[in-house]
């Protein structure tokens, strides 16, 4: 496996650890993924960074890095690696460090401690990435790979269910393993297959959908599930097949469809937009423009959004209005941007990582997303302080385990398996 592909995998896994307690059998991947997480979020893509004790705290935060009990580790994990230098007063400085590089590097701080148990954990979720494998079939691959003894075998695939790192339904009298990645690669291929498996008027609804994000770019979820109804919708989202962005504050949120494969036309999808900067860059910028006032500097159009992330990526500032100030807090936390005060309410912004900003500009010019979205509200706020990525979402919608939404799913999934 490549360095960035595991690194991408490390990632996936540590944001599952997240939501658990006691699962003292991946600690190697949960430090390397948080040092990557942390790493990311400090550094600028071309520019030396340093940063004072206050933003290293607020970054953790922003991060769920415990500031007692994690940061020192990581901290010192970082510096002992030659990534940060940390001064007598606390102040963090890095240099410039590009996403991919990111991966690499938490790839390698993986390597470095892992055992064969957690290299296994990673292996068997990106073995199962390109389609929907039998339980019996990825067992004995991952065992014989890594050496390991049916007792040890079964016990971390009972853990990599528990804790998310691997999806299953139950079907053909046994378990069929899949993960939020299928529809990254071969969509098109893999569509077609879901609208065989299903009746002609679902497959209808879902062509119809289909073709309005494909043509759009991005569709509202309200709009989706005007056109599937929400039991249909909920299928699609359990197996991947579209990703479900959330962005939101403390008053509402507003979830959105694009495409997994939307950033396929740039390279790996997965590895590409990893750690979902690039996803939180466009969704909070779409959201900002379709749902902010003239008056607070919004962004009136498509064209004028191209423009405004071109003009970020010649190193120009971007202001100064109020909106910049309020509505981009989540990218301003992950130091995608970084805001500087203008007078009053007013502030400009200016782009930090500029490898993400071209991702962005890539997938809007060229890739599905496209002039008319269709993202309607007639909320009054904009202010995004939170990005929900589509695998957390998906993995949401999974915990609920409703019967409605899990019926005929491993219909779906045995379409593609075979």
């Amino acid at each position: 496996m490549e360095n960035r592909t595991e690194g991408a995998w490390i990632v996936h896994h540590t944001k599952k650890l997240q939501d658990v307690t006691n699962a003292t059998d991946f600690e190697d991947i949960e430090i390397a993924g948080k040092c990557g997480l942390f790493l990311s979020s400090l550094a600028a893509s071309d520019e030396e960074s340093t940063l004072n004790k206050d933003k290293v705290s607020a970054i953790a935060e922003a991060n769920n890095i415990k500031k007692r009990l994690e940061l020192p580790a990581i901290i010192d994990t970082l510096s002992k690696a030659q990534l940060i230098d940390v001064s007598n007063t606390g102040d963090l400085s890095v240099i410039g460090i590009t996403t991919s590089n990111v991966l690499i590097h938490i790839s390698n701080l993986f390597k470095e401690t892992s055992n064969d148990f957690q290299k296994a954990a990673i292996e068997l979720t990106s073995y199962s990435s390109e389609k929907p494998i039998k339980d019996n079939i990825l067992q004995e691959y991952i065992g014989d790979c890594y050496k390991l003894d049916s007792k040890t075998n079964s016990k971390l695939f009972q853990q990599a269910e528990d804790i998310g790192f691997i999806d299953y339904e139950n079907f053909d009298s046994s378990k069929t393993y899949f993960n939020g990645n299928l529809f990254k690669r071969d969509s098109v291929e893999k569509t077609t297959k879901v609208l065989e498996s299903l009746s002609s008027d679902d497959s209808r609804k879902v062509s119809e959908l289909d073709s309005l994000i494909t043509r759009e770019g991005c569709v509202s979820q309200e709009k989706a599930i005007a056109i599937l109804g929400q039991t249909l919708l909920s299928k699609l989202q359990a197996i991947a097949m579209y990703d479900f962005n959330e962005v939101s504050n403390s008053t509402h949120s507003k979830v959105f469809l694009t495409k997994p494969s939307s950033f396929s036309k740039f390279g790996n999808p997965f590895e590409e937009d990893a750690l979902d900067m690039a996803k939180a860059f466009i969704s909070s910028l779409i959201y900002g423009m379709k749902i902010s006032t003239t008056g607070r500097g919004r962004i009136q159009d498509f064209s004028m959004l191209v423009n405004t992330i071109r003009k970020l990526l010649r190193g120009e500032r971007v202001g100064p209005c109020t909106a910049i100030g309020q509505d981009y807090q989540v990218l301003e936390l992950n130091r995608v941007i970084q805001l500087e005060y203008s007078h009053g309410s007013r502030y400009y912004m200016r782009l930090l990582k500029f490898d993400i900003g071209t991702l962005a500009l890539a997938v809007l010019e060229n890739g599905d997303l496209a002039e008319h979205s269709t993202i309607e509200s007639n909320l009054n706020s904009t202010s995004v302080s939170n990005y929900s990525g589509p695998e957390n979402n998906r993995w949401k919608l999974r915990r609920k385990k409703e019967t409605t939404v899990q019926s005929n799913i491993g219909e779906l999934l045995r379409t593609m398996r075979n």
